[in-house]
């Protein structure tokens, strides 16, 4: 039980910040809890914690995810803001997912040559830095929102997402970096992040633990301590957002990611 509570509030904390919230939750897994199962299925428990988030990402999100889903059935203009975030999540969450049939069969290379994964981090905190002393420098900030998307944005952050998902990258980091050199202002940049994580999480595991979905188990103490968690920690992140500077705040999580680079968090 105590196991599934850390677990749960780790998977609950990182999920939001630019660190890869599986690779803290195996890496916790393995070194405190001596856990000695298959990589893979390290990987799928991990993936199943993110269930709790995308609950508490639901719920946060719901104004905006009911937007999105009434204007799939809504007859009207076809550049409403839901409709372009729907068209914008279909686009990354296919990308993502042919993305993900291709890298698997080359994920092996992930875990031979963690210098790949250490230096793909490094030069998304570094874009992430850049990117803010240029917002510092400069009078306009991100000024994009989900009205101004378009096909080349669903492309390039689909593609993003999908090499994301290799295990020690940062899925929020990379799609946040990418968001915010498109423009994106600060709550748009985070909001769109986690929204088009949720298509992919949800369906990763209907494919992937099924069976632990559907069975009654201490997973289930995880997932319910990662929604808890995670709803107390995004709603800190997104008041932090609303009160700081764009380009400071590109400098914080770039910095965030930095620092596990440097400790060890991502190998």
């Amino acid at each position: 039980m105590f196991e599934q509570i850390v677990l749960g509030a780790i998977q609950g904390i990182t999920e939001w910040v630019p660190v890869s919230s599986k690779a803290c939750v195996i890496a916790a897994k393995v070194h405190l809890f001596h856990d000695t199962g298959s990589l893979n299925d390290l990987i799928n428990y991990a993936l199943l914690l993110h269930l709790g988030t995308f609950f508490a990402a639901v719920v946060y999100f719901r104004d905006d995810i009911k937007s999105i889903c009434t204007s799939a059935f809504t007859p009207g203009t076809p550049d409403n803001d839901g409709r372009k975030v729907l068209i914008f999540l279909i686009i990354t969450t296919a990308l993502t997912a042919l993305g993900q049939l291709l890298i698997n069969q080359v994920s092996a290379l992930a875990h031979t040559a963690p210098q790949a994964k250490t230096l793909i981090t490094c030069l998304t905190a570094v874009l992430l830095i850049t990117a803010g002393f240029l917002q510092l420098r400069t009078t306009s900030a991100g000024k994009r929102t989900p009205k101004d998307l378009s096909l080349l944005d669903g492309i390039l952050l689909g593609l993003t997402q999908a090499v994301a998902t290799l295990p020690g990258l940062s899925r929020a980091g990379t799609t946040m970096a990418i968001l915010s050199l498109r423009g994106f202002d600060k709550e748009n940049m985070l909001k769109l992040s986690f929204l088009m994580s949720l298509p992919v999480i949800l369906l990763g595991n209907i494919i992937k633990n099924y069976k632990a979905i559907f069975s009654f188990g201490p997973q289930w103490l995880g997932i319910l301590v990662a929604f808890i968690v995670g709803m107390l920690s995004i709603q800190t992140l997104m008041a932090f957002a609303r009160r700081v500077n764009f380009g400071a705040f590109l400098i914080f999580i770039g910095s965030i990611l930095a620092v596990a680079v440097a400790v060890g968090f991502i190998d």
